[in-house]
């Protein structure tokens, strides 16, 4: 399951980057949690932004493995599980379908990339965002619908292109989507929804083998 290399090694500078200010941000809130009261209610924010932090952190190790090897990492994947994460994290947003189906893959990998997709449409100008799967035996589908202003046909093979951006972004959260689903065996497609952008996710379910 090897990635596609642009993207992965532009993600890799940018983690390697990232973890002297985040390591010297989760110290910061290491220390500010002990000067804060048990019962203080200023607590709950510091314990939060502190769960966010080292979940950016694990974000990050995954990126470098990522850029590293090329490769993700293989276990049985729950898509309620990571479904269920990236749409709490935004109101707004419903799942439905087949959410017992089961994907071999990276977790964390696989719910960033949902995570990108929902993030992508609300910056779009979405107020609402629908995922649904399908279970078609041999493979997944998961459709990820919203009601933004939808993308143009002759923008909808680009978008994915590392760097694209048409709101201003790094341009590099559907790339790393699309990168995601080639490290999986799988596709990612952009149609014309009811009535904005309309994704559409192929994962295979049988168990996935390292590619040479």
């Amino acid at each position: 399951m090897r990635a596609a290399g642009g993207l992965a090694h532009t993600v890799g500078v940018l983690g390697h980057e990232l973890r002297n200010p985040l390591a010297a941000a989760v110290t910061g809130t290491a220390l500010l949690r002990e000067l804060i009261d048990a019962d203080d209610p200023r607590r709950q924010v510091v314990d939060g932004v502190a769960s966010e932090l080292q979940r950016i952190a694990a974000l990050i190790d995954h990126y470098l493995d990522f850029a590293r090897c090329g490769q993700t990492r293989r276990e049985m994947v729950k898509l309620a599980g990571i479904l269920s994460a990236a749409a709490s994290r935004r109101q707004g947003v419903t799942v439905a379908g087949a959410l017992d189906a089961c994907v071999t893959g990276d977790s964390v990998l696989l719910e960033r990339a949902f995570d990108n997709l929902i993030e992508n449409a609300f910056a779009a100008g979405a107020s609402r965002v629908a995922v649904e799967v399908h279970n078609h035996g041999d493979a997944l589908e998961i459709a990820v619908e919203d009601d933004g202003p939808g993308v143009p046909p002759e923008l909808r093979a680009r978008i994915f292109e590392s760097g694209f951006s048409r709101h201003g972004s790094t341009g590099l959260g559907l790339g790393f989507v699309a990168e995601v689903m080639v490290a999986h065996r799988g596709s990612i497609v952009c149609e014309h929804g009811r009535r904005g952008a309309r994704f559409v996710l192929r994962l295979p379910t049988r168990v996935l083998e390292a590619t040479v």
